[in-house]
């Protein structure tokens, strides 16, 4: 039998800019500690698509208040099954499964002078971030917040209420590609100056991200105190060159909905990236092993475990394992989620 997954009712959906919405979600007494969290975590949520049950990954944007809702921002993504579905059919009273919250894109150094840059959608945990940073003392934060244009843009509102409230402690630089074209370097680098003993945090499409790292590296900006939140970013390839990799090739069987698949696995490749290779409807969304979307147990045969921040000891001796943190450790192995 499966681990249960909890669920959670949605309670209000606000639209933000023209491509998302804030989706907030009910927390009742018996899950709030199930579901307590830090600033810049954020929440799984398994979505039923045309039969499938999909799952996503959503930054947490309200306070960590017990008792009070849960809210994420979800954009529109071009193509995308579950946020289309989620901003096109989602309504209050409705019941969505949800993972506990996760991730460690979290302040390091929390009261101290933060420098953020947001793009897009990357606004969800560095509004929340720069909530934090403000609550807890910190004299200056900066945030960079890059958009398409205007009328995408997300937390408008709320950022200037913040920055009301932070009493000069908050600047905001609102940036739109459609008016200002891309973000050059010297752009990038300028938001850091006055600020490069703090810390750097990015949320954002992937190229926007390259090009912030890029810009403060070339800034002499230390590599140490830049974090970034890389959820459902792409993964390198495990079938990538290396001298020992971890992992031998094996025949995995997986059972899944009710079916039955053989899946190759080859050497230094995680149980998940096998799955995705071979085209099944493998479960999974942050595949770096915080999001336990891809969760499964271990019928058969021996599997190398990488650490992962979801599956507690109770869980490895009951045989759950998360596909994308475990490499096959003999050559048949069967697993059902």
């Amino acid at each position: 039998m499966a681990k249960q997954i909890p669920s959670l009712t949605i309670t209000g959906v606000a639209a933000q800019g023209s491509q998302a919405i804030l989706l907030s979600l009910g927390v009742a007494a018996e899950q709030q500690q199930s579901f307590g969290f830090r600033p810049g975590q954020y929440l799984t949520l398994g979505v039923p698509v045309q039969g499938d049950e999909l799952w996503r990954c959503y930054s947490i944007t309200s306070e960590p208040v017990p008792g009070q809702p849960i809210s994420v921002l979800v954009r529109r993504v071009a193509g995308g099954r579950v946020s289309n579905w989620l901003c096109d059919h989602a309504r209050p009273g409705q019941q969505l499964k949800v993972l506990p919250p996760a991730g460690r894109f979290t302040l390091a150094r929390p009261g101290q002078p933060v420098l953020l840059y947001a793009g897009g959608s990357g606004i969800a945990p560095i509004f929340a971030l720069a909530r934090q940073a403000l609550a807890q003392g910190a004299s200056r934060v900066r945030m960079f917040y890059a958009n398409r244009d205007r009328a995408t843009a997300m937390l408008l509102e709320e950022l200037e209420a913040m920055r009301a409230r932070a009493a000069g402690r908050l600047e905001i630089v609102y940036w739109y590609d459609a008016e200002q074209g891309l973000p050059s370097p010297s752009v990038l680098a300028a938001q850091a100056q006055g600020l490069e003993q703090g810390d750097a945090y990015l949320c954002g499409p992937e190229p926007f991200m390259r090009a912030v790292n890029a810009s403060l590296q070339a800034a002499g900006f230390d590599t140490q105190r830049v974090h970034q939140e890389d959820f459902g970013a792409a993964v390198p390839s495990d079938a990538a060159p290396a001298a020992e990799p971890l992992g031998q090739a094996a025949q995995l069987t997986v059972q899944l909905k009710g079916k039955t698949y053989d899946v190759p696995v080859s050497a230094g490749e995680t149980l998940l990236a096998a799955m995705l290779r071979a085209e099944l409807p493998a479960p999974h969304a942050c595949r770096v092993g915080e999001c336990a979307s891809c969760m499964c147990r271990l019928q058969e045969g021996a599997v190398h475990r990488l650490e992962n921040s979801v599956l507690d000891a109770d869980d490895v001796a009951g045989g759950w394992l998360l596909a994308c943190r475990a490499h096959a450790a003999s050559p048949m192995l069967k697993v059902r989620f």
